[in-house]
């Protein structure tokens, strides 16, 4: 049975238990220091756990009042339950008996690392035999309260909170409140809570949602549960906590829209992260298990993508640039792509970064990249267009070193170098006027086209004894990516194993 509950249970059971008849007499047993002792000594044995009433006094004939009830943990190691007041109430309706429980201004805790296996049994144990339907218990109304969760690294506070826990519905209580105030940030509008307690499931909350309208990103808890502090950034939609079967730790399920927040806050636990940018997205679906962002389904925007986090993939020393993109789908689960769908614009690439690993020498230029669409399904490449074109420093031609342009015509575009031109007669550095190429690719195989020249099929246009030559043209062969793919995948997976390991394995895959 579930700690608020059994909370709920017990002082039903004691506010309950004979007539609520008063007489003089009665009145001041209620009042006296022995009844109380005599009632917080019940309370106590019935959790098996430290209980405190305050004060005990009558209301009106068919009520009667708690005042400072407080239950703790074993060695009051945390508070279960504490309230100011709770007032059972004893009605009937239409011959029938119903009553009500009001609970004021006090502090619910549904879950925390401070509670011990040992704790929940005494608590479940303390519940058997008890029945919900025999007490009549129609309603629970909390006012004022904090409601606490706190599991793992999930901490959720939500204060000035009032509602009601529907008891009605035999086997489980519902909670329904709304709170005002959201781990210390005001939330003008309200926060509304629903929470199921089901005690079939074991003794931590089944389920709770928070639905939110906008508020800070920072006020949700999810910095804590990613391991950094979250200064960046709205949210507005739901967020559930669960406790699945057997899980050692609750899982975070989010929908709603995140609006402007900073990528590297929200990536620091990733492998290959962080990544840097500016972020607003549509989620549909996305799971947060263990720190890890394991699932995320949606779209949305990316700005000022930094390209430095992807120079080791790349197996480039460094790499500048950045990217703006539209994603308009976003389906990714425990490392698989499952849908990648986007198209933008990236700028501030370095040729001579992106060409050194392809051999020694230097080149000048800057990279100017329109993706038209890129179409990712299962991890492989259905369909992309993108058009690259290379910028020569302003005012002047771009160049290239002799022994890199060969390394790379050679490596990457498996190029026959003319016999026109012996590459001995070739100096050293050579000067473009043109140098741009546009990527096709159709189930992983690439067509690499040429963007100028009389027939729009050269890649590269020299200076040679000062007319233009066009040294590079496009080949009509492909280039299958599925080898450079899986290689990209294996740097993934190899990044970081320990954490891969446990990333990959959050649902035993």
């Amino acid at each position: 049975m579930q700690p608020h509950r059994k909370i709920i249970l017990a002082l039903t059971l004691l506010l309950a238990g004979g007539s609520l008849s008063f007489t003089a007499a009665y009145g001041l047993r209620l009042r006296s220091d022995a009844y109380r002792h005599e009632v917080e000594a019940e309370l106590s044995s019935f959790f098996n756990l430290p209980s405190e009433i305050g004060r005990i006094r009558g209301r009106t004939f068919s009520s009667r009042a708690f005042e400072d009830v407080t239950v703790h943990l074993p060695d009051r190691r945390d508070r279960v339950f504490s309230c100011k007041t709770a007032i059972w109430h004893e009605t009937t309706e239409d011959g029938n008996e119903v009553n009500e429980l009001d609970l004021l201004d006090g502090v619910l805790i549904l879950g925390s690392d401070r509670w011990q296996r040992g704790d929940y049994r005494q608590l479940i144990k303390s519940g058997l035999g008890h029945d919900f339907g025999e007490l009549h218990l129609s309603k629970v109304t909390l006012s004022r309260f904090e409601i606490g969760f706190e599991r793992g690294s999930f901490s959720i506070r939500c204060g000035r909170a009032s509602g009601t826990i529907d008891m009605d519905s035999g086997d489980e209580g519902v909670a329904y409140l709304n709170a005002y105030e959201l781990n210390g940030f005001p939330i003008g509008e309200g926060v509304r809570i629903h929470a199921r307690f089901c005690p079939k499931n074991g003794v931590e909350v089944s389920e709770l949602t928070l639905s939110v309208p906008e508020v800070p990103l920072a006020s949700t808890g999810i910095g804590p549960a990613l391991k950094t502090e979250i200064t960046h950034g709205r949210f507005a939609g739901r967020i559930q906590y669960v406790n699945p079967k057997g899980a050692e730790k609750p899982e975070v399920w989010i929908s709603g829209d995140l609006i402007d927040a900073d990528l590297a806050e929200l990536t620091c636990g990733v492998p290959m992260g962080p990544f840097e940018g500016e972020f607003s997205v549509n989620v549909d679906r996305a799971r947060l298990s263990d720190s890890v962002i394991t699932h995320f389904y949606g779209r949305g925007v990316i700005n000022n993508l930094s390209f430095s986090s992807f120079a080791p993939l790349l197996k480039l020393q460094s790499l500048s640039g950045s990217a703006s993109l539209n994603l308009d789908v976003i389906d990714i689960a425990l490392g698989h792509v499952n849908r990648l769908r986007l198209d933008g614009r990236a700028r501030g690439l370095a040729l001579q970064e992106l060409l050194q690993r392809w051999g020694q020498g230097s080149a000048s230029g800057m990279l100017a990249i329109r993706i038209n669409n890129l179409d990712v399904v299962d991890d492989n490449i259905k369909s992309a267009d993108i058009e690259i074109t290379v910028l020569p420093p302003e005012g002047r031609p771009g160049t290239i070193d002799r022994t890199l342009l060969l390394g790379l015509a050679k490596q990457v575009l498996d190029f026959t170098w003319p016999s026109a031109i012996p590459q001995n007669l070739l100096p050293k550095q050579l000067a473009y006027t043109q140098f741009g190429a546009r990527l096709l690719v159709r189930d992983n195989q690439l067509r690499i086209l040429g963007t100028h020249g009389n027939r729009g099929d050269t890649i590269l246009t020299i200076k040679v004894f000062g007319r233009d030559f066009g040294l590079v043209k496009e080949q009509p062969d492909t280039i299958d990516l599925k080898p450079y793919l899986s290689s990209f995948l294996e740097r993934i997976r190899g990044y970081d194993p320990d954490r891969m390991r446990l990333w990959w394995g959050a649902t035993g895959l």
